[in-house]
């Protein structure tokens, strides 16, 4: 019970099909980040969504709701698309931290 009610402090997690999901929740940490997410299509999604925090980079992410600080991201077909975003992301880095 103890991690449905961080969940909930989390943000809205509607339809959760799995216990295996409520784990891979629990191990996500703060979600906060990444901002509310709604629908959840399966544990490789929330994988993808792990590695994308922790590594900072968009790997093989075919659509992605609001992702918080990136902005919205609805519609991203193909890595040249990916590849595009990460280097203007790396840019405006580079600049703001310099």
């Amino acid at each position: 019970m103890g991690k449905l009610r961080k969940l909930r402090r989390l943000g809205e997690l509607r339809k959760l099909r799995k216990l295996r999901e409520l784990r891979e929740l629990g191990e996500l940490g703060e979600l906060g980040e990444l901002g509310e997410l709604r629908k959840l299509g399966g544990l490789r999604k929330l994988r993808e969504l792990r590695e994308l925090r922790e590594l900072g980079e968009l790997r093989k992410l075919r659509k992605l709701g609001e992702l918080g600080e990136l902005g919205e991201l609805r519609k991203l077909r193909g890595l040249r698309k990916l590849g595009e975003l990460i280097g203007l992301l790396y840019i405006q880095f580079r600049y703001t931290t310099a």
